[in-house]
């Protein structure tokens, strides 16, 4: 019973978002704001930037980031997130300059180099096939394309933050750039700062 609890919880809270917290929380998703910082600080985007986000959770990241890129789109496996998004950027919807779509981050519906940024933030530690994951984005990035992700680094610290109890899938700075390399990456940083968690992954194609 608390084996069912605890994975319907984890799955509503944060897995696969659902429910009124779900949409409250996301919706102003304060304790994901550095990181979403810090990969707006790596990434740059200009007026010439194809944007591709994926696990867009409630839309902030992504709306900060079409106020710089041209075109983007995005992907979340949570029906109730991808909504969230989409209202959150309907203005850019509207225009026809973004697409937010449902789907699996193993098999991203869209062509080879179609994208010059692609970002990732909290949302990798959930992936059950991280190496597939990262291939895609790979595949779907333009030659040049930068890549920037922040995940929980791999130690104590990620694990008595919650850690423990979302049972993050988490990765060595050395391992995290290992899956970059075989996926084709090239130009790799991969970094977990102390005495904070957030591991950032760079990479470009």
């Amino acid at each position: 019973m608390f084996k069912q609890s605890r994975e319907t919880f984890i799955e509503r809270t944060a897995k696969k978002p659902r429910g009124s917290w779900a949409l409250k929380h996301y919706a102003h998703p304060k304790a994901h704001l550095r990181s979403f910082k810090i990969i707006m600080e790596h990434l740059q985007l200009g007026t010439d930037d194809r944007y591709c986000e994926i696990g867009c959770g409630g839309g902030v990241l992504l709306h900060m980031a079409m106020q710089h890129a041209a075109k983007g789109a995005a992907i979340d496996h949570s029906e109730e997130m991808v909504a969230l998004s989409q209202e959150k950027n309907r203005e850019f919807i509207s225009r026809g300059l973004l697409e937010v779509v449902g789907g699996n981050a193993e098999s991203l519906p869209w062509d080879t180099g179609a994208f010059t940024a692609c970002a990732s933030a909290n949302m990798f530690f959930f992936v059950e096939n991280p190496k597939q994951v990262l291939s895609e984005v790979y595949r779907v990035l333009a030659p040049g394309g930068r890549f920037a992700m922040v995940t929980a680094g791999k130690g104590f610290l990620s694990w008595i933050t919650f850690g423990w109890l979302y049972r993050l899938n988490t990765y060595s700075d050395r391992t995290m750039t290992g899956m970059m390399q075989e996926a084709g990456f090239r130009n790799i940083r991969v970094n977990t700062g102390l005495p904070r968690t957030l591991q950032i992954c760079l990479g470009e194609k």
